[in-house]
């Protein structure tokens, strides 16, 4: 099997300049648990996973996921610091990056390969170095019999 037998798409993406309110509502809104992020002419250039909003600054992610559960444990001033943080943040400051990506025809071991190499559970599927899918680890799963 190819990459392009296993991706989803069309990829999810975002500019360089989104905030991490916006990553983090869109994510919810569409189920996900990463963004692409591209530049200007629509070339990948980083990824953002609920991971990244937690590590490089604090923003945990479930914040947003259940508001209500996590506001039971933090003040109310403490959640307007959090989402006033996410509204200042830009993507550019938690992405990773580079981002390990495949082609559409890439085998699906390569897929495998590169997310038991780096600990990812996204890898992106480009073509021209624009995304235009991507496979989780679910997705991989979801193959099996």
């Amino acid at each position: 099997m190819k990459a392009r037998d296993a991706m989803v798409a069309p990829a999810v993406t975002v500019p360089l300049g989104t905030t991490l309110d916006e990553v983090a509502r869109l994510m919810v809104e569409k189920r996900i648990g990463s963004v692409l992020v591209v530049n200007g002419e629509g070339r990948l250039v980083g990824i953002v996973t609920e991971s990244d909003f937690l590590k490089e600054k604090g923003i945990p992610f479930s914040i947003y996921r259940a508001p209500m559960l996590l506001g039971r444990f933090l003040a109310q001033d403490q959640l307007e610091r959090i989402f006033q943080e996410a509204k200042r943040t830009k993507v550019e400051e938690i992405m990773s990056h580079p981002v390990h990506a495949v082609a559409p025809e890439d085998p699906l071991s390569r897929v495998l390969e590169l997310m038991l190499l780096y600990d990812i559970n996204h890898v992106p599927v480009v073509e021209g170095g624009k995304p235009i899918g991507i496979i989780s680890r679910f997705d991989l799963l979801r193959l099996l019999p």
